[in-house]
């Protein structure tokens, strides 16, 4: 026992002596918590914020369809391909510049079955940033019901008459529609016969003679079998009529004139109504050309398509009768600069939206026909950038060819939608859109 005490008080003193060493040191950590550590807390990542959102709600099943936006100085910002039921949220982190105005693109290649390779690309500027767009389908022709099949026929001879233009319907449409002789003064008997029946057995005779009057004569209760006889003095004037001048030109041209009238319980529509005009001529059409309207009827339909080598008219209205349809003359356009990028132009025509083409094609329609469109639809005072398109687009579609591209036509919305509008009806709130959509436009062929 003598010999273990010297050594366990040794090993006493030497553990003492650390104890105090460890004592005397400075507590690195005074506070008692944990640790300190020489590491930046983590950064918070940075918000984003969506500046345009894009439903695709149209069939893009036989087609391949792209969205490209840039912004109001053609920068791009952005572009994805899309499909039936895609929803986009474009967005920029919010330390980063927002975009305030947009220039929304739509691309779309159709290689259809006959070998047609078509290309086509709709631009829209000036659209607001956090805009919500729908891209839905075309309105379709909904309110024309089918015809019943025939339950016979009957036919109609005119006494002294001098017919330039002669039309026959019924309720639903047009039956019959035929031209000249055009023989001022020489009076004749006319005959059409087998003139179908279907649901309703009244009809709707207007004849536009050579002296230019344009008058009807109703027929009822028609039944299978009959011959009709009319002598032309029977035949009524418009309640009111609605007189078009043509402009005078020495080219080529093509004229479309329709009107109509419905009935209460009808929708109005293209191909339905009882017609009171209905031209379709590329020569010596009546002077003054005249639509004819009755007081009995609310609903109208009133159509005038004039297409030149120069230019193109088109008026469509749906329902009340046009006060006045004039086609403009002395009109002028000169073109500053012709690129898609910066096109600018002057004219003497007030109008509230334009839609400009340009357009490259080769080959024959239905067999090999490869075709680019590009149409920037427009406010009048839009003259600012149009974004190209991103170089991997155009390589994907290698008969694109953008830099081939010619200014083609200039179309001005005279009167019934400004862009405004037709933005709101066609992407924001597309349950709006309607096939039979009413408009004026005057075009000025490059």
């Amino acid at each position: 026992m003598k010999n273990l005490f010297p050594i366990l008080l040794g090993i006493f003193l030497i553990c003492y002596g650390c104890s105090k060493d460890e004592s005397q040191q400075p507590n690195p950590n005074p506070t008692g918590g944990e640790e300190p550590t020489n590491e930046n807390p983590e950064e918070q990542e940075p918000e984003m914020v969506t500046y345009f959102t894009f439903e695709a709600l149209t069939n893009t099943g036989d087609t391949d369809d792209w969205i490209i936006i840039h912004d109001e100085n053609g920068l791009l910002l952005d572009f994805k391909p899309f499909e039936f039921g895609d929803m986009f949220e474009f967005q920029v982190s919010e330390e980063e510049t927002q975009p305030n105005n947009l220039t929304i693109t739509l691309f779309n290649y159709k290689n259809s079955v006959e070998g047609e390779m078509l290309h086509t690309i709709k631009s829209y500027p000036n659209i607001s940033a956090e805009s919500h767009w729908k891209y839905t389908p075309n309105a379709g022709a909904n309110n024309d019901p089918p015809r019943n099949p025939s339950t016979g026929s009957f036919n109609v001879t005119v006494e002294n008459v001098s017919p330039k233009y002669r039309w026959i319907s019924d309720r639903q449409g047009i039956l019959v529609a035929t031209s000249g002789p055009d023989l001022p003064g020489f009076t004749s008997n006319y005959t059409h016969e087998n003139i179908p029946i279907y649901d309703n057995p009244d009809f709707f005779f207007t004849i536009y003679d050579s002296s230019n009057n344009l008058k009807y004569h109703s027929i009822e209760n028609v039944s299978d079998g009959d011959d009709i006889i009319l002598d032309y003095s029977d035949f009524k004037s418009f309640d009111s009529y609605l007189e078009v001048t043509l402009p005078n030109t020495t080219s080529t041209y093509k004229l479309s004139s329709i009107s109509a009238v419905f009935d209460d319980d009808q929708s109005v529509s293209l191909r339905g109504g009882k017609f009171t005009s209905y031209f379709f001529a590329d020569a010596e059409p009546p002077v003054p050309l005249k639509l004819g309207y009755l007081d009995a009827y609310s609903k109208y339909l009133s159509i005038i398509s004039y297409y030149t080598d120069e230019f193109a008219y088109a008026y469509t209205k749906f329902g009340d009768k046009p006060e006045s349809i004039i086609i403009p003359e002395n009109k002028s356009i000169t073109v500053l600069d012709e690129s898609i990028y910066n096109y600018q132009f002057e004219t003497n025509l007030d109008y509230q939206m334009k839609d400009v083409l340009w357009e490259v094609k080769e080959g024959e329609r239905y067999v090999d026909l490869i075709q680019t469109n590009w149409n920037v639809v427009s406010a009048p005072d839009f003259s600012g950038t149009i974004g190209e398109i991103p170089e991997e687009i155009q390589q994907a579609y290698p008969n694109l060819r953008i830099e081939d591209l010619n200014l083609t036509s200039t179309s001005l919305h005279l009167d019934f939608i400004n862009y405004t509008d037709l933005i709101q009806v066609e992407f924001i709130t597309p349950d709006l859109k309607t096939y039979y959509k009413p408009h004026e436009y005057f075009q000025f062929k490059h």
